[in-house]
């Protein structure tokens, strides 16, 4: 299936090297940005040069080989996001779309990201830091002008980054319900890699109850519910509940994910049927 193929390839190699020079990762981070695949980004100057900016001023600082890669990771997330963001928009024909501010609001959406690596987790529990609202107020203080921006709402960018990794959105921004739904399907897309390496240390074992209750009543899996692999997959099943856009959910099911978790409840005994 498309989706399982591996989607970062070669960037993965410089991952791994965690390369301590600033302008080897500034080199790297325009290429992958620039390359095969992204010729339909839209992303006003000022905006790129600092999303740029802020990467380059946090990673000197990582103490560990392990911190500069998860900020490497958390670059190629976030052109995963892009990209994703671009897919939904291009389908959702009904919107009028200004394709900066598709760009911007998923190029900006884990800007805090970047400073929260340094804690030594990307868990806003464990490091008590709430990325969206951190990445809103970085935004916010860099008091953009309307003229940098290609027509960029910047009160619009501010609510997107803000609420996008919310448990809920109830706003009628639909800039904020594109960067959670791409959010999601550049996540969805990337899962067969993550859980390869076996990040997020969930055990096998039966579901929860909590976990199939919330299923079963169609919403989304709280992650203090989640205790199991099968907990997980049914996690991330749940996260179609939360699709604000036809297009990511015909992306979700067209592409082979909701088939593959599917599966994989399955193989753990777990028919939704």
């Amino acid at each position: 299936m498309e989706f399982v193929e591996k989607r970062y390839g070669k960037d993965s190699q410089f991952v791994l090297k965690a390369d301590k020079s600033v302008e080897a990762v500034r080199a790297w981070t325009e290429k992958i940005f620039t390359e095969e695949g992204t010729e339909d980004f839209k992303l006003p100057k000022a905006i790129w040069e600092w999303f740029v900016e802020v990467i380059l001023t946090t990673y000197p600082k990582a103490e560990s080989e392990l911190i500069r890669r998860m900020i490497l990771v958390k670059v190629i997330h976030t052109r995963e996001v892009v990209r994703a963001g671009y897919d939904i928009a291009g389908g959702e024909k009904e919107f009028d779309w200004n394709q900066y501010r598709v760009g911007t609001v998923c190029l900006l959406h884990d800007i805090a990201r970047f400073d929260q690596a340094l804690l030594g987790s990307y868990s806003d529990g464990v490091t008590n830091y709430d990325h969206a609202a951190v990445g809103a107020e970085m935004i916010e203080k860099r008091n953009f002008t309307e003229a940098e921006l290609e027509g960029v709402q910047i009160t619009s960018v501010i609510e997107a980054v803000k609420c996008h990794s919310a448990y809920a959105y109830e706003g009628n921004n639909y800039y904020a319900k594109l960067a959670r739904d791409a959010d999601k399907l550049a996540l969805l897309r990337s899962m067969p890699e993550i859980l390869a390496a076996e990040i997020g240390g969930f055990p096998e074992g039966d579901m929860t109850e909590e976990a199939l209750s919330a299923y079963k009543k169609g919403e989304m899996v709280r992650h203090r519910n989640m205790k199991t692999r099968a907990d997980l997959f049914l996690a991330w099943l749940a996260w179609e509940f939360d699709m604000n856009f036809a297009e990511t959910k015909r992306l979700f099911v067209e592409e082979g994910i909701k088939e593959w978790m599917i599966a994989e409840l399955k193989q753990r005994g777990v028919n939704l049927d």
